[in-house]
């Protein structure tokens, strides 16, 4: 069970980087396309992004979050890796429907996570030195 969720997690993850970078430009993309007058949360422009959001702060993150434990890796920077990123993606949906406050910090948590999640691909795919 551990390998299988091993084999899914090194797909799984470099997915998830792929589907963030979509996310980023989807922003871009309802952001540019904003009309004068109507409210930020009534504009249908970001539909796109806020749904591929849901998606991945929800049903991805509890996904990763329950391959992670089943993976459970023995290098306790990858196991913390996999268990804390679910949490902060959860984090970032919370942080996209607060305030203007709150929501300041939802881009920027954005490249956390995307920093986080291209990190933990490399250690995923590096090759493991040879064991004795």
């Amino acid at each position: 069970m551990r390998q299988g969720a091993r084999a899914v997690m090194r797909y799984y993850v470099p997915l998830y980087v792929a589907a963030i970078v979509v996310q980023i430009f989807l922003a871009g993309e309802g952001i540019f396309g904003i009309k004068q007058g109507v409210k930020l949360d009534d504009q249908k422009t970001l539909d796109a992004h806020r749904g591929l959001g849901f998606i991945l702060a929800d049903p991805g993150a509890v996904l990763l979050l329950i391959l992670a434990l089943l993976a459970w890796y023995d290098d306790k920077r990858i196991r913390w890796m996999t268990i804390v990123l679910p949490f902060l993606l959860v984090l970032q949906g919370v942080l996209g429907a607060g305030n203007r406050w709150a929501g300041a910090f939802h881009p920027l948590l954005a490249f956390v996570i995307l920093g986080g999640l291209g990190s933990l691909t490399y250690r995923l795919w590096r090759r493991q030195p040879a064991s004795a």
